[in-house]
């Protein structure tokens, strides 16, 4: 499962690194085009589904037990927002010293507020996107943690039942409700099918669920094969993302956790390392690629030689802030105020 956060954290970058190689080509004049055989933000989806498997699976004990819906929401809270708010703050600065260098839409205090809150709140542009733009995933992923921790609250059948009615039902008003009510519109898109793919998988993996290597290789292909399939057809753009992201990430995400373990080699342990790194990934790739970008032009790099280069920075960046900043940030917090107690998985239980 490392691994394979490792790579949807990948696969996002590949398509973000791609967009700012291609805006230094549109700018310069020399030529660069991005291959897109599917779409690259399938890494997302991914993530999401990852999350409802990681936030069962460690929880699917803890149902109607004192205490357990405010010990999730802490450890959520420790393990997303510090890395997220340095972050977003970065990007705040970066728009107040230097905005004419930065892709922006204008400061606004009451979106910046929203923004640090993951709430989503209108730019001027009248997108969705918080200050640090890809942090539209984390506004999904914090309404998901609050709906679950509430589950929590219930006998497992009673609090997954209401949680699956509610979302279903969200998504079929959320497109029907009037603009203004831009929340609702928000939370209620399909994306959010995604995290009950996940509770599902991981219910499949507690029952002891399991697939053999021909299996794996099978789905996996078939995973890959049907997002090429749908972004190839231009189904993005007339099929609700449960469908077009959703099936490709959890036939791919059943594949690498119902199959069979990865050695336990030096190459395996460094992808965990990536899987472990992932969020950092997520969050600090932007800025690399953005000063590689500016440093690379006047170096004279070819725009090949800037994106392959970047993918291989991003990720060094983001394994120096995981080692450095977050896992000690995350570390000290938990032993701050959390309370004592090992849960399986529960230092890298963290999605984008």
């Amino acid at each position: 499962m490392q691994i394979l956060r490792f790579l949807a954290a990948l696969l996002v970058v590949v398509a973000h690194v791609g967009i700012e190689v291609e805006h230094i080509s549109e700018t310069s004049g020399r030529p660069f085009a991005l291959f897109h055989p599917l779409d690259w933000g399938v890494g997302v989806d991914i993530f999401f589904v990852i999350s409802g498997f990681i936030m069962f699976y460690l929880m699917h004990d803890r149902f109607a037990r004192p205490g357990s819906p405010a010990r999730f929401l802490r450890r959520r809270l420790i393990r997303i927002v510090p890395l997220y708010w340095i972050c977003t703050t970065l990007m705040l600065l970066s728009i107040l010293i230097a905005g004419q260098l930065v892709r922006n839409d204008g400061l606004n205090p009451a979106h910046i507020i929203a923004s640090y809150a993951f709430i989503p709140w209108p730019r001027a542009d009248g997108q969705m996107g918080p200050l640090l733009s890809l942090g539209w995933t984390l506004n999904f992923e914090m309404f998901f943690y609050v709906v679950f921790a509430f589950a929590l609250l219930l006998p497992r059948r009673l609090g997954l039942a209401l949680m699956f009615t509610g979302f279903c039902a969200l998504m079929l008003i959320a497109p029907h409700v009037p603009a203004d009510l831009w929340m609702i519109r928000f939370w209620g898109d399909t994306i959010i099918g995604e995290f009950l793919l996940g509770i599902v998988l991981a219910m499949a993996f507690l029952g002891n669920r399991r697939l053999g290597i021909v299996a794996m290789i099978a789905l996996i292909v078939m995973g890959f094969g049907l997002a090429v399939l749908f972004f190839q057809t231009g189904s993005y753009e007339v099929v609700p993302r449960l469908v077009t992201g959703g099936i490709p990430a959890i036939v791919i995400a059943t594949a690498a956790i119902l199959g069979p373990s990865a050695p336990n080699n030096a190459f395996s342990r460094f992808l965990a390392l990536g899987g472990d790194a992932s969020y950092a990934l997520y969050l600090t790739h932007p800025f690399t690629i953005k000063l590689l970008g500016a440093l690379g032009l006047k170096m004279g790099l070819s725009l090949t030689g800037i994106f392959w280069l970047g993918l291989l920075l991003t990720v060094i960046v983001a394994l120096l802030v995981h080692l450095l900043v977050e896992r000690p940030i995350t570390r000290f917090l938990n032993r701050t105020f959390d309370q004592p107690g090992p849960r399986p998985l529960a230092e890298k239980a963290s999605l984008p």
